[in-house]
């Protein structure tokens, strides 16, 4: 009898314990997957190349400054370095959404192309960044994808931050 009693003993122990424990992971799970981010920030320059419709390319970098609250705004920028001189292609976005994951997407229009010119109103490109947060300078980088309604498109690899 005595064996029987330590035997649930121990087994209601056991099962207190695991109960605690998949109940601290659930919460630890549940605090991430509700993460609201409202920043991405990219001030790291990721480096890619930049194709414009006519076939040209052009190595260059990339930074971001976005936010969701309290309304939709940001900026990019874009700089290439050309025979000791740079030019810029930059915009300004109207759309941000950013995903518990850390996946992000940016939408908005040029406001200025020194890079793939003469192809079209400037004010009328718009234009779309997509890509992956990073949340540990430990983290490896990921690929921004810039993509315009005129071909333009480019792959950086870049460590952008949500917050």
């Amino acid at each position: 009898m005595k064996k029987v009693g330590m035997l649930k003993s121990v087994r209601f122990r056991s099962i207190t314990l695991l109960l605690i424990l998949v109940t601290i992971l659930q919460l630890a799970y549940l605090h991430e997957a509700n993460a609201q981010y409202t920043r991405v920030d990219d001030t790291s320059s990721g480096r890619g190349m930049i194709t414009c419709p006519t076939g040209e390319h052009h190595e260059g970098a990339i930074s971001i400054s976005s936010t969701s609250s309290p309304s939709m705004s940001g900026y990019y920028d874009i700089v290439i370095d050309t025979n000791g001189s740079s030019a810029l292609k930059s915009g300004v976005f109207d759309y941000v959404r950013i995903y518990s994951s850390g996946e992000f997407i940016l939408k908005g229009k040029e406001t200025r192309d020194d890079i793939c010119v003469g192809l079209t109103s400037v004010g009328s490109v718009r234009v779309e960044i997509t890509g992956q947060c990073v949340f540990s300078p430990s983290d490896p980088p990921t690929i921004v994808k810039f993509r315009a309604v005129n071909g333009e498109k480019a792959d950086f690899t870049s460590a952008p931050t949500c917050s």
